[in-house]
């Protein structure tokens, strides 16, 4: 069942000790709906804390805002747990006891794929919204909170990332309203949390990005690029696997490709980061191995050495240019 807004915040409302789970290795709108909807729960005398297992990656510091922990015996009731951009187990690893720990357990995203391995008492999924941000910026109003500066740049940055930067094919007028409002917040200033996001990369991570750019495969007569940022390559380079955000529209701006995959090899799997132009699904790829997302943007990851995830995933993206 797909609960209404004003249901949730009704909710919501009676609830205190609510912990908020973005998704694993997070991005702006997970981590900007969350601390967001985290900020107007404190603004109404609510205990809220954003769970996390991660670094809060490099360029969205500003998104923390105070609200982040890794230890959730900070509450000693948690009355809500609450996904935010995500759902299923599978997308919060290491935080699953601090999951369970909520009376009640509750959904909010804007991805089609959904999980199976948890029951929640209400869920709000979206597909048609570009960010998740959009659904927690109504949320938010519907609980009576303020839109403070603070709030606003969170879901600001939520938006922005998920649309590229109002780029990408998810954008929509509802997209343009939310942050139309925003601009009415006293002090609010998008160039500056534009650059806060996009403008602070150093030395190190551009010749990351060269390098990965200077190494692509190319499949299916051009159609499809892929690229790997590999564990030598960041120590060669000193950088931090957040360091390779952005490396994936870099791909993707290259004339003639029609689908890009980034290969991202930590110590313990591979991740790819999937996206399409006009055609290829890269949901229906990705969910194949276990991922998911939308038809031009996704990712899956692999419990396998980086060259086996290739031969497994490679296969299906070039069908899907086809």
């Amino acid at each position: 069942m797909n609960d209404t807004i004003r249901s949730i915040a009704t909710i919501m409302s009676d609830l205190d000790g609510i912990l908020l789970f973005p998704h694993v290795n997070m991005d702006g709108d997970a981590l900007g709906s969350a601390s967001a909807l985290c900020l107007a729960l404190r603004s109404l005398g609510k205990k809220a804390y954003v769970m996390i297992s991660e670094p809060v990656p490099k360029n969205l510091d500003f998104l923390e805002c105070g609200c982040c922990i890794t230890d959730d015996s900070i509450l000693e009731d948690v009355q809500l747990s609450l996904q935010l951009d995500c759902n299923g187990l599978r997308r919060i690893p290491g935080r699953e006891t601090a999951w369970e720990r909520g009376r009640l357990k509750g959904c909010i995203d804007h991805h089609a794929t959904t999980s199976k391995d948890i029951r929640y008492d209400f869920t709000r999924i979206e597909p048609k919204s570009a960010a998740t941000g959009e659904i927690i910026y109504r949320l938010i109003k519907d609980l009576g909170a303020e839109i403070t500066l603070d709030i606003a740049n969170c879901i600001f940055a939520a938006i922005t990332t998920d649309t590229g930067n109002f780029q990408h094919t998810n954008t929509t007028s509802r997209s343009h309203e939310i942050v139309g409002h925003l601009y009415k917040v006293e002090g609010f200033n998008s160039k500056v949390i534009s650059a806060l996001i996009y403008d602070r990369r150093s030395k190190e991570a551009l010749m990351l990005e060269s390098a990965v750019l200077g190494s692509l495969d190319f499949y299916a007569d051009g159609k499809l690029a892929v690229g790997k940022v590999t564990q030598a390559l960041l120590e060669e380079y000193g950088c931090t696997m957040d360091e390779a955000e952005g490396i994936i529209q870099r791909i993707m701006s290259i004339d003639g490709v029609e689908a890009g995959c980034l290969f991202k090899e930590s110590a313990n799997n591979v991740r790819a980061s999937l996206r399409g132009r006009t055609y290829a699904n890269m949901e229906k790829a990705a969910a194949k191995f276990g991922g998911g997302g939308h038809v031009l943007a996704a990712g899956c990851s692999f419990n396998l050495p980086i060259e086996e995830a290739e031969k497994l995933l490679i296969p299906e993206l070039i069908e899907a240019v086809s």
